[in-house]
């Protein structure tokens, strides 16, 4: 199993690259946000070639066309190859983000999410497409699949995926009707797919702890972004483990073909808690 971790540090006075290669991760995603800056100008700059651990950086396709981002690749590998990836995202669009601007063209931040998905599946067929060129060095991209028009598509073009655990556990996407309720859609194909899971674990050694710590139907008291508030036992992307509950979770995924995991902390208590547990599983399997 490869372990990626979801939220990567990168800037001019902070990294967290150094301690996650130490850890035993394979990856790290930097997360879209118009206001960070270019984490590929930054990659370029801290690469350390004495490093295996991947860097995969979130995009939107509206932002960037296909054929820069080629060029962009074809770059950063000549510093050193098959360090970079990209994930594809049609975007979740933050309030704070919706001033921005900057784009020009038919689709742009304030587009629905319709029109951004479809915007999506064009760019990974253009990228499909574009692969036909042996002059040009096509990124190793996975699209982030929120519904099943940008799923089929990667499916159909037999491109990677990362599907978020709440989609994984129920094996299908909510639709939504003319009346704005949700509803189960049709039963996904997860064989043979190339999927990376995206999931959230809450990591304890006991069900005993995580009970006591994480009662069901009461409020608990998380921090996380840098304030305390209170919410209920998250139940969508989060799943409660004990430490060999998620060992026979990891060899259940390998079993259907899933190598590879994306680790959210989700509340920042949880980061360290799920960087040990990394380390000590791929120690004990002497990876």
């Amino acid at each position: 199993m490869k372990f990626y971790y979801f939220g990567g540090v990168l800037d001019s006075t902070s990294s967290n690259i150094d301690y996650l290669e130490s850890n035993n991760f394979d990856g790290v995603l930097f997360t879209y946000n118009p206001y960070q800056g270019d984490f590929f100008v930054r990659i370029a700059k801290t690469l350390n070639h004495n490093q295996k651990i991947k860097y995969m950086v979130a995009i939107r396709p509206h932002t960037i066309s296909a054929q820069y981002l080629c060029m962009i690749n074809q770059s950063i590998s000549e510093i050193q190859d098959n360090r970079l990836q990209i994930n594809l995202i049609s975007g979740h669009i933050k309030p704070h983000e919706s001033d921005f601007n900057g784009i020009i063209g038919d689709i742009t931040d304030h587009s629905s999410t319709k029109d951004r998905t479809n915007y999506l599946i064009n760019y990974i067929q253009e990228l499909s497409e574009m692969k036909n060129n042996t002059k040009i060095k096509i990124p190793d991209f996975y699209v982030s699949c929120t519904n099943i028009f940008a799923y089929n598509k990667a499916s159909e073009l037999n491109q990677k995926i990362i599907l978020p655990y709440e989609v994984y556990k129920n094996k299908y996407f909510f639709n939504r009707d003319v009346e704005g309720q949700t509803r189960p859609g049709a039963e996904l194909e997860i064989k043979d797919q190339k999927i990376m899971l995206a999931i959230g674990p809450i990591l304890r050694a006991t069900q005993e702890e995580i009970d006591l710590e994480f009662p069901k139907n009461k409020l608990i008291h998380i921090y996380g972004g840098g304030e305390y508030w209170d919410r209920e036992r998250i139940t969508t992307d989060t799943e409660y483990f004990t430490f060999e509950e998620f060992a026979n979770f990891i060899q259940s995924l390998e079993s259907e073909g899933i190598n590879e995991i994306l680790l959210n902390s989700g509340y920042e208590q949880e980061r360290p808690k799920i960087i040990e547990y990394v380390k000590k599983y791929k120690d004990l399997n002497n990876i």
